[in-house]
């Protein structure tokens, strides 16, 4: 059957035609315009501070002090899509610090990129490190409080656990370490601190905190004890106002003898020996006994007081119905007062610049009067340089009055002017008293030139300090000190 269509004439006529169809249209394919083919783009790119990253560093025994440059800046090409697609921080210039000792040396840098781009520059490509050894040392530990707590409270010393510590640093930095501290916060604590994990710090001698300092152990615990400060001092009362005539005063006492003042250790320090309450007398219009209550005066610089006020019982009577008492009182010191400028005064007669006193007045008042309650003063105002006997005077508390012979109170007193030699005068031994110094003396009078005790003179036997009205030394308050310190004459 095939053989009848090979040897077909017409059929073999077909076959050659489509035959040299396709050979035309190959040949017409081969040398017609080429096909387009697809076009990759390349570009640079260039990246600014980029970060170096050192490694292999043996960091238990050194670290990296100083490096000259921290980044490097990076020409890179890639395709177009790849440089798009990263970020800065994808590149980094590596520093292989492995096997390295303490010392100075230039390195060469290695560049990280990221897959399908290549390093076109790098600046710069090597960088000089100094590597410093560690060293540790051994610090005690202090704690710092911040913060007061509450009034009249004060923080003990603390105790810390434990109480050194290592710091281990370059040997260049640990050198300037001056202290390792914790601070804590005391503001308003009314009992014992405690705090288990308190953070340390180095610092150097600026106050200036070494970040890099490694501390062994990192915190440590610390208990601060806390302490009441606070000093008890008797309860004074001073007067104001003044009763009116025919009425006297018989008796004062207060429900309360001393009060709890609360200060600083400097301020307790320097405390007067009392505290006042203010009591008005022009407020008593008739005879009897009354019950106020008067504010404690607190002290300046003081937290508080307790109690903050007290209770005064006042009883008056007609004066015709008080009988005064006597008491002598031991070792008043005499103060001097009134010397020129230029001008020297000295005590030269009693030896012991002391002397005794005998006052009298209402029994409750006499009864607790102290020596602080009376002043001796020597006026030497416009005498002229030498041996002069100065007739004293008496400070005393209202309603207090100088008893006894007035003319036995006197002191020889030795002037001398800036070209007046001294005069030396023989001690009276009889005339003095053991205790006490004119330096003390010195001190009440400047007490009483502050409002705190009037002057009797001597000579007329009066008594100037009743009248006044501002007194803390009196009788009355004296109620509040408890058994007097002499036994009525």
């Amino acid at each position: 059957m095939m053989d009848k269509w090979i040897n077909n004439n017409t059929i073999s006529k077909i076959l050659a035609l489509a035959v040299a169809v396709m050979l035309w249209g190959m040949v017409h394919l081969d040398t017609g315009t080429p096909s387009s083919t697809l076009t990759v783009s390349y570009d640079n790119k260039v990246i600014d501070n980029v970060g170096i990253q050192a490694s292999g560093l043996d960091e238990s025994k050194y670290v990296l002090a100083t490096m000259d440059t921290d980044h490097v800046r990076m020409e890179v090409r890639g395709q177009r899509s790849v440089l798009t697609s990263f970020f800065a921080d994808s590149y980094q210039a590596k520093l292989n610090l492995s096997g390295l000792g303490a010392g100075t040396r230039t390195l060469a840098l290695e560049p990280d990129l990221p897959d399908g781009v290549e390093l076109v520059s790098m600046t710069p490509n090597r960088v000089t490190v100094t590597i410093e050894e560690k060293q540790t040392k051994t610090f005690n530990v202090s704690i710092v409080p911040k913060g007061n707590p509450d009034a009249g409270l004060q923080l003990g010393k603390p105790v810390v656990t434990p109480q050194t510590v290592k710091v281990t640093l370059p040997k260049s930095q640990l050198s300037t370490v001056t202290a390792v501290q914790g601070a804590v916060d005391t503001d308003g604590i009314t009992e014992k601190f405690e705090q288990k994990r308190v953070k340390l710090r180095a610092y150097n001698k600026k106050g200036q905190e070494l970040t890099g300092a490694v501390i062994e152990p990192s915190t440590v615990s610390v208990e601060i004890p806390v302490s009441q400060q606070a000093k008890s001092v008797p309860v004074k009362i001073v007067y104001t106002g003044d009763l009116p005539d025919g009425l006297a005063l018989s008796k004062v006492s207060t429900n309360v003898k001393e009060a709890a003042v609360y200060a600083s250790q400097d301020v307790l320090s320097s405390l007067s020996s009392y505290v006042t309450a203010t009591l008005d007398l022009s407020q008593f219009t008739e005879a009897g006994t009354r019950t106020v209550q008067a504010n404690l005066a607190a002290p300046a610089g003081s937290d508080k007081i307790e109690p903050g006020s007290i209770q005064i019982e006042v009883t008056v009577v007609p004066s015709n119905q008080v009988t005064d008492t006597e008491r002598t009182l031991s070792g008043i010191p005499i103060a001097l007062q009134g010397a020129g400028d230029g001008t020297t005064a000295t005590i030269t007669a009693p030896a012991s610049k002391m002397m005794d006193v005998t006052v009298k007045g209402p029994q409750d008042m006499v009864s607790n009067l102290t020596n602080d309650d009376i002043s001796l003063v020597a006026d030497v105002s416009g005498l002229a340089p030498g041996q002069h006997e100065v007739t004293l005077q008496v400070g005393l508390p209202k309603y207090i009055a100088q008893a006894g012979n007035a003319d036995q109170l006197k002191a020889t007193v030795n002037i001398v002017g800036p070209s007046t030699p001294t005069v030396t005068s023989p001690s009276n031994e009889n005339e003095s008293n053991p205790s006490g110094s004119g330096d003390k003396g010195q001190e009440r009078h400047e007490e009483g030139q502050n409002g705190q005790g009037g002057y009797s003179d001597a000579n007329s036997g009066g008594n100037a300090a009743a009248e006044d009205k501002t007194s803390p030394h009196n009788g009355a308050a004296s109620s509040a000190n408890g058994t007097p310190e002499n036994s009525q004459p």
